[in-house]
């Protein structure tokens, strides 16, 4: 396992990604955020360099020190060979399988390996898989209007850390202290944008990107819906990533056919499988 760190090297891993897509979409968005400024302090791994078949961006091990907070311990993963990712996965200076963890990634396939290294460590895997969204890029006068979209009725912020509850309250992976936290290293770091309607005290929408650049964490109040505002701050958020040069992309549950019709209606385009793998160790769970 090695550590990149070297601005070329991580440059080139970023271009050499970009030829994976979408299976590589949630490494390379980490390291578009690793490059630019990295607010989280993500490292980016390889198993070799410069013929790499495995990367993972996550945070310093020492940095993941709360063994419940899965938010904080959070992988991305990206590998070409399944089978030699085994001993990539089993180095310890790679994964600590002594915590509750999250791995997040683009490749179901993937999902075998992971399921036996976890059990040699006495961990218990849970999957998530999701529709995987993603748009190529945005027209100069697609941007040019969204710029111009506020009214004296509505006005379109950035969210403030101190509404990060209101984030953390209706977001169906959250809605715990520990994802409250997370929600406001996001909102404190990366862009968001929300919907503010005249004489309504909190925001009436609102849309974050996490540390992997996607798009997450999207909502609308009940009495604001059927209004166009999701669609809005989708195309506003896509337009921010658009800009800093990063992949447009976003999730949503195969049952959630109101957000998938409001992905198709902004030009977003289904393009394979979201998945977070979710581990839990029986000792840890016995002892807290």
């Amino acid at each position: 396992m090695l550590v990149l760190t070297c601005s070329s090297k991580l440059a080139t891993l970023r271009r050499l990604l970009t030829h994976n897509y979408p299976e590589s979409l949630k490494v390379c968005g980490a390291l578009h955020q690793v490059i630019d400024k990295n607010p989280f302090r993500l490292q980016v791994l390889v198993d070799q360099w410069p013929d790499f078949t495995s990367v993972m961006c996550r945070p310093p091990l020492e940095e993941m020190t709360d063994p419940l907070d899965r938010y904080t311990n959070t992988y991305f993963l990206f590998s070409k060979d399944p089978q030699g990712l085994r001993q990539f996965l089993q180095d310890p200076q790679t994964v600590n399988w002594r915590q509750e963890l999250q791995i997040q990634g683009c490749q179901p396939t993937l999902t075998g390996v992971l399921q036996e290294v976890s059990s040699k460590h006495g961990s218990q895997m849970h999957t998530t898989s999701n529709l995987l969204y993603m748009r190529d890029g945005m027209e100069d006068e697609e941007m040019e209007k969204l710029s111009k979209l506020s009214s004296d009725d509505l006005q379109y912020t950035p969210l403030q850390t101190h509404e990060a509850h209101y984030v953390n309250d209706q977001w169906l992976l959250g809605k715990n202290e520990h994802s409250l936290h997370f929600v406001e290293r996001c909102i404190q770091t990366l862009p968001s944008i929300s919907a503010r309607k005249t004489g309504v005290d909190q925001p009436v929408a609102w849309a974050v990107i996490d540390h992997s650049v996607e798009i997450r964490m999207g909502y609308t109040s009940p009495a604001f819906r059927n209004m166009g505002m999701n669609y809005t701050l989708l195309r506003k958020m896509a337009a921010v990533n658009h800009q800093r040069g990063f992949p447009i992309y976003a999730h949503t549950a195969p049952d959630n056919k109101a957000s998938q019709a409001v992905l198709y209606k902004a030009k977003f385009q289904q393009r394979g499988t979201w998945v977070q793998w979710r581990f839990q160790q029986k000792s840890l769970n016995a002892k807290y």
